[in-house]
């Protein structure tokens, strides 16, 4: 208990010591003492003019403008709002333009700061700065922000387009529903369909391709998990499961006139369609278990990814899996 006490009468002290010398950390070169000035000035607005003049500073330390960009995020007023849009406008450097995204969110309501960073998503250099773009618009939840989402859904950049839709499934608004199914049936990137999904999910959208309860019945009874693998946008995949089916039922149709056939002396009369009709069989037995076990095993998962992972290879959409006729939402 005294070791505590010593510990905060020490944290303490140092504070008021702080406090009392931010004008000097805030003019030291050293930039560990000028990162602690700027943000003990975040609690004081008399500091502005100063944190601005180092922000702009374009000798100073990246990291240090960086600093002074989220500090200027905090005091949310005329003067720091144009510092931030005068440097993002000039600045080519990704980590402080980032910096200054994240200030520029702080200034909920106002259009100057949102169109500022919708036009970093329009017209951002690199993927990185429109991605993080798409990272601050989602919480800035207007019709303007919605639409400027919408139309970077044909971004060349996969990274975006796979912020977007996540972010579009957490801003909540329906009118995304029907971009969103297009995503999935279009999209030439796996992760941009599978977040997509997700994203339709939250929306409410469930059982976006099942059609009919004999559909269900259908490939939920009879092991075509191709049919769902590629109804879900993996093609690959679908092929690869078609093609071990058809194996399997190969080796059904050739050993089934033979199968356990044995002669006058006890022995098989033709032991290849004999073991390749148990082959098939197996085949088809340990797709069938795994289409049923792991998918309603994982219904109980806390883990999104784990969930979305272990649906793959039964028929699934948007949260829903259906397994013998049965749904099971997660």
């Amino acid at each position: 208990m005294k070791k505590f006490i010593v510990v905060m009468i020490v944290f303490f002290s140092f504070g008021i010591f702080a406090q009392e010398n931010i004008d000097e950390m805030l003019s030291s070169s050293d930039i560990m003492q000028k990162k602690l000035g700027l943000r003990y000035a975040q609690k004081d607005k008399k500091y502005e003019d100063k944190v601005i003049e180092i922000f702009k500073n374009t000798s100073e330390n990246l990291e240090v403008r960086s600093t002074a960009a989220r500090t200027l995020g905090v005091y949310k007023d005329d003067a720091s709002l144009n510092a931030l849009l005068e440097v993002l406008k000039s600045s080519g450097e990704e980590d402080l333009q980032s910096s200054i995204l994240a200030s520029l969110a702080k200034y909920e309501g106002n259009e100057s700061a949102t169109d500022a960073i919708i036009e970093v998503l329009k017209t951002g250099k690199t993927e990185y700065i429109r991605s993080v773009a798409v990272q601050t618009l989602k919480y800035i939840k207007n019709d303007k922000v919605f639409n400027s989402l919408i139309e970077a859904l044909d971004d060349d950049s996969a990274l975006v387009r796979r912020k977007v839709v996540v972010a579009l499934g957490e801003m909540g608004n329906k009118a995304a529903i029907a971009p969103l199914k297009e995503i999935v049936k279009q999209d030439d990137d796996d992760e941009v369909r599978k977040n997509a999904q997700s994203s339709l999910y939250k929306l409410g959208v469930k059982n976006e391709n099942l059609k009919s309860l004999p559909v269900a019945l259908g490939l939920g009874v009879i092991p075509v998990n191709g049919l769902g693998l590629y109804y879900a946008g993996y093609t690959k995949m679908a092929l690869i499961n078609l093609l071990s089916e058809s194996v399997a039922v190969g080796l059904l149709v050739y050993g089934y006139d033979k199968f356990n056939k044995y002669d006058s002396n006890n022995r098989l009369v033709e032991p290849g369609k004999h073991y390749a009709f148990l082959g098939g069989a197996t085949m088809f037995l340990v797709g069938y278990v795994w289409d049923i076990v792991k998918p309603v095993m994982a219904v109980s998962s806390q883990n999104e990814e784990e969930k979305m992972n272990a649906f793959r290879p039964v028929f699934f959409t948007n949260g829903e899996a259906t397994v013998l006729g049965f749904s099971f939402n997660f």
